[in-house]
């Protein structure tokens, strides 16, 4: 039953959602006066709505993983329509005239950082690291962006990789991520945000493959970075650039979730997965984590992970 989530309307009254969680930035948003704003997109399991101060908030189906941008909530996407407007009478979010979101029962979520000192040692973690790069490779099976796996983990380990023929857009995008990869272990990210300009809006869908590896990476460097800040040093400027140039090369919803993304802001289950890495933890661990995260969307979750 789902009467828990879902109130029955009668004439001339909207549905009602009950929101479950709700993250602390779309909270934050929500609340501001007059606010209001259209449905920008609607998916199977989730839709996208921009505020009149352009900012992007995503509505997501109960089980699905939050983002600090999400509302979690029952969803029916055949009541929402992209063009409808929207706007929040505190504790209602009023959808065109068929739904309405209660958010005051709803529990606020926020991601938790690793700081300096909760990480352990970077050589333990570097083992770790190449410990689960080993179990993606000897998997065979790669969505997205992950069949340039293989080809990362033999330039870490210094061998050739193994040749296969990829698709179209894994054959695009394979010269730049090895490129970044190797200035990745150079820490030379000015010359990884020059390289990556070439994934920006690479790929279909609304987060197209491009802009997914490239926030992965940047919220891999930012997690690093804030874990350890005496061991990795490089300007923030050229990500900032980056991001700023991507704007009118992608589209709004990725390129806010990409600006996220370096900022250290990301889905739930990333958020696992690099504190798992970090603190080195079993590969049970790792795999649950990294499970979560590969089911998001058709290939976001490998493209983020690579």
């Amino acid at each position: 039953m789902k009467m828990d989530l879902l109130e029955g309307c009668g004439a001339g009254r909207p549905f009602t959602w009950q929101a479950s969680r709700v993250g602390v930035r779309a909270k934050r948003l929500l609340a501001l006066p007059a606010i209001q704003g259209k449905v920008l997109a609607v998916v199977s399991n989730a839709a996208y709505i921009a505020t009149n101060q352009e900012e992007i908030l995503w509505l997501a189906g109960v089980g699905l993983p939050l983002h600090m941008r999400g509302i979690q909530t029952f969803f029916e996407p055949g009541m929402l329509r992209p063009g409808e407007g929207f706007f929040v009478e505190w504790p209602d979010l009023q959808i065109g005239d068929g739904v309405s979101i209660k958010l005051d029962q709803a529990t606020e979520w926020e991601p938790s950082a690793i700081k300096p000192g909760q990480a352990a040692p970077l050589p333990v973690v570097k083992a770790c690291v190449q410990r689960f790069l080993t179990s993606l490779t000897t998997r065979g099976r790669y969505g997205g962006l992950g069949q340039s796996l293989p080809f990362i983990a033999a330039l870490i380990e210094g061998r050739e990789s193994a040749r296969f023929q990829p698709g179209l857009l894994i054959a695009r995008a394979l010269p730049p991520i090895v490129s970044m990869a190797k200035s990745c272990l150079a820490q030379d990210m000015a010359r990884v945000t020059q390289i990556g300009r070439e994934l920006v809006g690479l790929g279909p869908g609304l987060t197209p493959a491009g802009d997914d590896f490239l926030g992965g990476l940047f919220f891999a460097a930012h997690s690093l970075k804030s874990a350890y800040p005496g061991d990795f040093h490089w300007d923030e400027k050229a990500i900032s650039a980056l991001i700023d140039r991507a704007q009118s090369q992608t589209h709004l919803i990725s390129h806010a979730f990409l600006s996220d993304l370096s900022a250290g802001d990301g889905p739930e289950p990333l958020h696992e997965l690099i504190a798992a890495l970090l603190k080195a933890e079993e590969m049970g661990s790792l795999g649950a984590a990294a499970g979560r995260l590969l089911a998001l969307g058709s290939t976001s979750g490998w493209d983020m992970l690579v």
